[in-house]
């Protein structure tokens, strides 16, 4: 899947909760990994892995 801002993705956290969020930029790690930093609906940023990620139906 292609990421690029502005999409709406969602993901489960540690505790096994579903957290909402819109992409704000997208990166590649030195081994390869695509990451997304998203702002999550709470307004906190997070960088995690593309492939962890979900997008949302509009």
């Amino acid at each position: 899947m292609s990421f690029q801002s502005g999409m709406r993705v969602f993901f489960w956290d540690g505790k096994g909760q579903t957290v909402c969020g819109t992409v704000q930029g997208v990166s590649r790690a030195t081994d390869g990994t695509v990451v997304l930093s998203v702002r999550q609906d709470s307004g906190r940023m997070i960088n995690v892995p593309a492939a962890s990620v979900t997008t949302l139906s509009r």
